[in-house]
Order: C-alpha cells, then structure tokens, then sequence
C-alpha cells in the first residue's frame, strides 16, 4: 500500500488543531493517527515535534495581509481603519491560545526556527501595514511623519488588551467592550488631514 500523501498545510492545520485540543505534551503519534499517516513521515518534514509545535502555532503571514498589500482604496480611510483594525483584532483572538500553548510548552519560537534567515513571521503583516499607512499619506489622505511609528502603535494598542488577558487571566483590567472602535477613532483624530 502507497504511503498517504499529505501536504505541509494539512499537516500543519492538523497539527494545530491537536496541539490546541490537547496541549504541548500531544505526541506525535497522535498528529500522525489524526492525519492518516506515519510518525516518521512527520518527521521527514518538521526535525522534532517543537519545530512542528512553533511552526503550527506561528502562521506566517495573517489571511488579511495580501489584502492590504494591494493598498487603500478610494473608500473613507476612517472606515478602511476599522475593517483593518477588525481583521486584526480577529487574528489575535485566534492566536491567542495558541500563544498560551506555547508558553505551556516554554518554547523560545526564536531559538527553534532561525528568524535571523527566515525574518521574524509578523514580520511581513508590519512591512504592509507600514506601506498601507505610507501611501494613504503620500496621497495625502493621512497625516503620518512617520507610518512605521504609527503601524507599530496601532498594531500594539490592539494587542494590549489580548496580552494582558493573557498575562493577567482575571486580574487583567476591565475595558470598554468597544474598545477597538474608540482606538481606531482616537488614531482617526490623529492622522485626520486638517483643513
């Protein structure tokens, strides 16, 4: 019988899945029965269950990156604000847990994969918020001295209460439940053309 044939997406989103339902010790024999497919074909292509753990659990690129390298569009950039900080709030309650699975495990993400030749994989999602927020000012349509200090605020005030859920469980300070509308505006404010 011909070995299963799976691909690296399969195997991750597999093994995503296993390491959020049953935690940092899942063996990987587990990952294998789910999928179909041997414990040694896992290893012919992650080295150790860590480099699988990180790699499953740190996408590479967020699902709303390739829309905003196309650019801002002729819509309200208020309203563009919001669907963006929306996508990325999204994409933080889905990581969320598996941050918790990886602090479980004690795993350093950047001691197992080299980001130093790989990049540090939020690494592209900054560069096109950073460009998102440069042509949206040299069109005049922001007012932004500097678009990389304003991706890296805007990407970190709605970071902040993710984080501090997850470092301060119940402790963590109760926030306005429209939190990331009142940031989005408070930005607008900011970076709003006058005159």
């Amino acid at each position: 019988m011909r070995p299963r044939s799976f691909s690296d997406d399969e195997l991750l989103d597999t093994a995503r899945r296993c390491f959020l339902e049953h935690g940092p010790s899942v063996s990987t024999d587990v990952i294998a029965q789910e999928l179909g497919v041997s414990q040694a074909a896992l290893f012919k292509r992650f080295r150790t269950k860590q480099e699988l753990m990180v790699r499953a659990l740190i996408p590479r690129s967020p699902p709303w990156v390739a829309d905003l390298e196309k650019g801002p569009d002729e819509r309200p950039v208020l309203e563009q604000l919001h669907e963006l900080a929306a996508k990325m709030d999204a994409f933080l309650v889905q990581q969320m847990p598996c941050i918790s699975v990886l602090s479980a495990a004690k795993t350093q993400p950047s001691k197992v994969l080299n980001w130093e030749k790989e990049g540090w994989p939020g690494l592209r999602s900054h560069r096109a918020v950073v460009a998102w927020f440069t042509q949206l000012a040299d069109a005049g349509r922001i007012v932004a001295p500097s678009p990389s200090s304003l991706a890296t605020a805007f990407g970190s005030s709605l970071q902040v209460p993710h984080f501090m859920r997850h470092a301060l469980g119940a402790a963590a300070p109760e926030l306005d439940p429209n939190y990331r509308e009142q940031i989005v505006e408070l930005f607008w404010r900011a970076i709003e053309p006058r005159g």
